[in-house]
């Protein structure tokens, strides 16, 4: 066996030990290869941050605070997401809340955020005439599409095409591999519309309808969108820990781009979940992903 086969057999067998013993998984000496995000969104840590700018094409942060950081490839999925729905509907900003600390773990009042794989993204909004205008933060959107801006005096309007592109162009990155868009129901129902309304892919179409879910507990996500990204297969042998439901778009991808080597087919059988996606979107109360979405 070669020294690659038997360097990526080890890891994915030092993972699956650390697993079955319960032990938690950290970066040591002792298992170098756990690195990244490290762990379940709600149980975990995170190494080798990226940070996301205060600002940039399209977005800025809400607060300047030291929760920006996630797995590099997500906040670039974040940037390439704003810098599209600027580029395509100019004049709006999107106020990007908390992602996890440069060193994950528990980021209060959220239950999740803890491995950088999280990020509140808060909802585009106008005027009552049209005129986009940056949000002021966390401010929640009623059945009518109205929200009440208690700092402003005013109300201001849902900004479904803005939020519907936004949605669209991460659950059309690969990079991305978006797994949830917690949302509020009737959130969920307006984007959905809009996009069924401008003729948009089936497939885009699935992958929304997938994906966006208003968690049980967590809140009601009516004030933004919380989404999270699903780990990679070499971020599954570096210590991500997979819950919930596996994407079938996803597990195309990574069946496509997959290693044929025994280490990835073994990696694969270790930690597929159980039953299809739709049994698994049917158990989530049994699954940490909804239950620790906030």
């Amino acid at each position: 066996m070669s020294s690659r086969r038997t360097l990526g057999l080890s890891a994915a067998l030092a993972v699956v030990f650390a697993s079955a013993t319960g032990c938690a998984r950290a970066p040591s000496p002792l298992a170098p290869q756990f690195a990244g995000s490290i762990g379940m969104p709600h149980r975990g840590i995170l190494t080798a941050s990226a940070e996301l700018p205060a600002e940039g094409d399209g977005y800025k942060w809400l607060r300047q605070d030291d929760r920006h950081h996630g797995l590099p490839r997500f906040v670039k999925a974040i940037e390439r997401a704003a810098a599209t729905v600027a580029r395509e509907r100019p004049g709006a900003m999107l106020g990007v809340g908390d992602l996890s600390t440069r060193t994950g773990g528990q980021l209060l009042p959220h239950l999740s955020h803890r491995t950088g794989r999280d990020a509140d993204l808060l909802f585009y909004l106008t005027t009552l005439d049209g005129a986009p205008v940056e949000s002021p933060g966390f401010i929640h959107v009623g059945r009518d599409g109205l929200a009440w801006d208690e700092k402003g005096k005013r109300f201001l309007r849902f900004d479904v095409e803005r939020t519907w592109l936004l949605v669209k162009t991460l659950v059309e990155d690969p990079e991305a591999r978006i797994q949830w868009v917690f949302a509020n129901r009737n959130v969920e129902a307006l984007l959905l519309e809009w996009a069924r309304a401008r003729g948009e892919s089936g497939e885009t179409l699935v992958r929304a309808m997938d994906v966006m879910l208003e968690p049980r507990p967590g809140g009601p996500h009516d004030d933004h969108v919380h989404i999270r990204t699903a780990c990679s297969p070499a971020e599954l042998v570096a210590g991500c820990e997979h819950t919930g439901p596996v994407r079938p778009w996803i597990e195309a991808l990574d069946r496509s781009a997959r290693d044929t080597s025994p280490d990835w087919e073994l990696v694969d059988a270790l930690f597929r979940p159980f039953g299809t996606a739709r049994e698994a979107r049917a158990t989530t109360a049994l699954a940490p992903p909804p239950d620790h979405a906030r």
